[in-house]
């Protein structure tokens, strides 16, 4: 019995051995490992002085203009673009505009992209030593004197259009309805819109009025009434255009000698067989 007991239990150690081998091992977790923050402290760094050549004024100014005027650089499409702005806006202003009134429109600097093809337009003006930039109009008219003087300096009563007026003059039109007021110049205007379209010197008096003289000239002559005035037309040879031509009562004309009608004649046709041939008309 021990014998056998003895060996039993060795063989359940075995198998506990055995078994153990096999089994997984428990995971072990370890822990990361913090650092202390160690703490710098920057290096001081010295101011370095700022050189200035000009006054603490002009350096205000200087930098205030160079952040305000970003240089652009522009090409093509965008470049002609701008260029059409700035003529617009130059057109715009009856004097001439300093150069950087234009830079503030456009917000950049037009100094090194912009001004070179300014000044190869035939309309635009430039002054290097005032930095001005001006529209010149094609008649060169800027003022109600400019505008009175060039109507009667002008050969014939050819007047002007208010459209050129305006290519170098935008506030034109106010001028234009007062000097229409003060009788100085005639004004022909749009029937819708009611707009001065053309403009002539005025060398009458005050328009709308009439002389009494010649209300007098008017009311002396008669003008005849009804078919008398018809038939006087028609005897001065006009034509009434009121009434028909065919209804027109006309006076007899006198007695006119008919011309007679002269009796025709035939050609006479084979002359040269006249002693053969026989007459045979008065058969028929």
């Amino acid at each position: 019995m021990t014998d056998s007991f003895s060996a039993q239990i060795n063989a359940f150690k075995k198998s506990l051995k055995t078994s153990s081998s096999t089994l997984p091992s428990a995971r072990r977790v370890v822990e990361p490992v913090v650092q202390p923050k160690v703490e710098t402290q920057p290096s001081p760094v010295k101011p370095q002085p700022i050189k200035r050549d000009l006054d603490e004024d002009n350096y205000a100014e200087n930098s205030i203009a160079k952040r305000s005027k970003p240089t652009l650089q522009l090409a093509g499409s965008l470049l002609s673009t701008q260029l059409l702005h700035a003529v617009e806006y130059i057109k715009q202003h009856d004097n001439p505009i300093p150069l950087s009134s234009l830079e503030r429109y456009l917000s950049y600097d037009v100094a090194q992209n912009l001004l070179p093809l300014l000044k190869n337009v035939n309309r635009i003006k430039y002054d290097p030593n005032l930095k001005t930039l001006e529209y010149v109009s094609l008649h060169n008219i800027r003022s109600s004197a400019d505008l009175l003087g060039f109507l009667r300096a002008q050969p014939t009563f050819k007047g002007i259009s208010v459209k050129d007026l305006r290519d170098g003059w935008p506030s034109c039109l106010a001028s234009i309805d007062e000097l229409e007021a003060d009788n100085k110049i005639l004004v022909l205007r749009t029937k819708k819109e009611n707009a001065p379209r053309l403009v002539w010197p005025n060398y009458g008096g005050k328009l709308n009025v009439i002389d009494e003289e010649f209300v007098a000239m008017w009311n002396r002559i008669k003008i005849p009434e009804g078919d008398d005035l018809q038939l006087q037309l028609v005897e001065n040879k006009l034509k009434p255009t009121s009434v028909d031509p065919s209804s027109i009562r006309r006076k007899p004309a006198a007695n006119q000698d008919k011309k007679q009608k002269r009796p025709r004649r035939g050609k006479i046709t084979n002359t040269h067989m006249k002693g053969i041939l026989k007459d045979y008309s008065s058969r028929v």
